[in-house]
């Protein structure tokens, strides 16, 4: 069964990545740019290797105006688009004439020439100037699915490791997920939530084809860091550790799943995670 799964799913990613697409591994470019931005977990700042600190009431809102522009993408960003979502109550005038306030505020924070860059009323983080944790984490996590597509080769499933251990690293929590709650955060924070559960679970499907429980275990462990009601992720972990003879925990994965579904869904465990306890039953409890 393990095969045929890993079948479909490289059959599905090489669909989406034909080998042709391929581009060389992501290298993080970090020390080459003079900033430095995270966004995934904590919101922080460097310049030239120095914190910003975030802490002054003048600098909150072109901070906010960076966040929302690395949140519609951080390339040829309309500034309607950015006054929007910001100043949603102001008129079109008041909103606009804020936003070229907001943004001559933000350049002179950072003081580094074309680091935001306005042309046609668009606006641009330049990816030259700044390392983001958000485009850095999206790279990676595109170059592993195309990973994924060859894994077969053994030196391809070496670096597969590799940058998949770099992906698991950079995705510190959800996009912002400490700063108050705007709407206009909460597309892209889903969307990389769920191509790094995708990426898990495909992943970690390739791990158990060739029966190395231990780096399917751990996909899974993570991917319920990230989202602790996934169902299909708890299925798995059972999965891993029911074939590799680990039947006492398969079980308390098991309780441990109907525990979060009850308390935070209140819903029992899918008829699929119920015929995966019962198939542990007739099996010894010892490890």
């Amino acid at each position: 069964m393990g095969i045929n799964l890993e079948s479909r799913t490289i059959q599905r990613l090489y669909q989406q990545h034909p080998v042709s697409s391929w581009s060389r591994e992501p290298t993080g470019k970090r020390g080459e740019t003079p900033v430095r931005i995270h966004a995934l977990g904590r919101f922080s700042v460097q310049t030239h290797h120095y914190p910003i600190a975030l802490t002054q009431l003048r600098q909150q809102k072109p901070f906010e105006l960076l966040q929302a522009l690395i949140a519609f993408g951080g390339r040829d960003v309309h500034r309607e688009t950015l006054a929007a979502a910001l100043w949603p109550d102001a008129d079109g005038d008041q909103a606009q004439n804020t936003f070229d306030v907001t943004l001559h505020r933000l350049r002179h924070i950072f003081g580094i020439k074309n680091l935001f860059m306005l042309h046609d009323c668009k606006l641009t983080l330049s990816s030259q100037m700044a390392w983001v944790d958000v485009w850095a984490f999206e790279r990676t996590v595109n170059f592993n699915e195309r990973l994924l597509v060859r894994a077969r080769d053994p030196a391809i499933l070496r670096q597969l490791s590799r940058s998949s251990e770099r992906l698991l690293n950079l995705y510190q929590g959800a996009f912002l997920e400490r700063e108050a709650v705007r709407p206009w955060m909460l597309s892209l924070r889903e969307r990389l939530r769920s191509k790094l559960l995708r990426f898990i679970l495909d992943s970690g499907k390739v791990w158990e084809a060739r029966r190395e429980w231990g780096q399917a275990i751990r996909l899974y462990q993570k991917g319920l860091e990230v989202e602790p009601l996934g169902e299909a992720l708890y299925q798995q972990l059972i999965i891993c550790y029911r074939d590799s003879g680990r039947f006492s925990e398969a079980i308390n994965t098991f309780h441990q799943c109907r525990k979060q579904l009850a308390e935070q869904l209140h819903i029992q465990p899918s008829p699929v995670t119920f015929n995966l306890y019962q198939s542990l039953k007739s099996r010894p409890t010892a490890s």
